[in-house]
């Protein structure tokens, strides 16, 4: 029997867009776990800095997950756990967990000073990034151009 955590939403709270995305229970169990039983989050979500069209919430108690659905480049309206517990010169000496969004294409990601790196992909936008969600893309571009965004994310039950 599958869990009964099949659906999240991410509403941009100033703005109001939101979407739908499923949790891809199948495919990253233990990752989807986690992010389930730490739901609701709601915070400040950053545009990437290395990677691309993608902007990421920074979680206040980082953990590691299973490796499971690792990717790096992933797909617009893919949602990624990213952690790291490195000590790279450019970090500040503690671990580091973000939720992110990936909302256009060309998104390759890259951690501190540009290094490749890979998250686990556990959830996905529902529909297609050009024409079902547009206005929701366009409130992630708006933390880039316009500094961080005020994003909460919880269940649909």
């Amino acid at each position: 029997m599958k869990p009964n955590r099949r659906n999240i939403r991410l509403t941009f709270v100033n703005s109001k867009e939101s979407v739908l995305a499923e949790m891809l229970d199948d495919e990253s169990p233990g990752v989807c776990k986690i992010v389930w039983d730490l739901l609701p989050v709601e915070t400040k979500v950053i545009h990437g800095m290395y990677s691309g069209a993608e902007v990421f919430a920074l979680l206040d108690d980082p953990k590691p997950v299973p490796a499971e659905g690792l990717t790096q480049l992933p797909l617009p309206g893919e949602i990624l756990y990213f952690f790291d517990d490195s000590d790279n010169v450019t970090n500040v000496r503690k671990s580091v967990a973000e939720l992110c969004i990936v909302y256009n294409r060309g998104v390759v990601l890259r951690g501190p000073e540009g290094v490749p790196t890979h998250a686990s992909l556990f959830a996905r936008i529902a529909g297609d990034w050009k024409y079902d969600w547009g206005d929701f893309a366009k409130a992630c571009r708006k933390a880039r151009w316009e500094g961080p965004q005020l994003l909460r994310i919880e269940r649909v039950e």
